[in-house]
């Protein structure tokens, strides 16, 4: 009865730092989208990666190695950025959380990037983090339009331009 009544325990504590963790992980997956929809503040995105984070760019074909390699390709000081509908550049619909993975699904609103109206596109990213809750390997699925820009075929962000 002493071994049921410690495993029990065991497996109520456990489950306890699971929810914790998972909720930690949520915490910091809203603040990393929060700080990318403000687009304010580029370096502390920048802090949610870890030094050896991986990032692949599936639609353009992209894969980067490094902390550094990251933050050249998203570098926001790249262009003129322009949010064209209201205050923010993109809209979370749904976050699915594993152990320690994150899927985000939403769009990026309509705006302009050096005079060129793009979007809105839609987006399905997904993060793999640490211990440490640093994100160690990031995928980007993202929409892009106009799509003879791109790579053509069909443009399913018509439906976002319908609502």
């Amino acid at each position: 009865m002493r071994i049921i009544l410690s495993l029990l325990i065991v497996f109520i504590l456990n489950g306890c730092a699971s929810t914790s963790k998972n909720n930690k992980l949520s915490q910091i997956v809203n603040d990393y989208f929060d700080t990318y929809s403000k687009r304010e503040d580029f370096n502390k995105l920048m802090m949610y990666y870890a030094d050896n984070a991986q990032f692949k760019d599936i639609i353009y074909g992209n894969s980067f190695n490094s902390k550094e390699e990251i933050r050249n390709f998203l570098d926001w000081s790249k262009g003129e950025f322009k949010i064209l509908n209201g205050n923010r550049a993109l809209t979370v619909t749904r976050h699915t959380f594993g152990i320690n993975t994150a899927i985000t699904e939403g769009f990026f609103h309509t705006f302009s990037y050096d005079r060129q109206k793009l979007g809105p596109w839609l987006f399905v990213i997904t993060q793999e983090f640490d211990s440490n809750n640093k994100i160690i390997q990031q995928t980007d699925w993202i929409n892009y339009t106009p799509r003879d820009n791109f790579l053509g075929g069909k443009n399913m962000n018509d439906e976002l331009v319908k609502k």
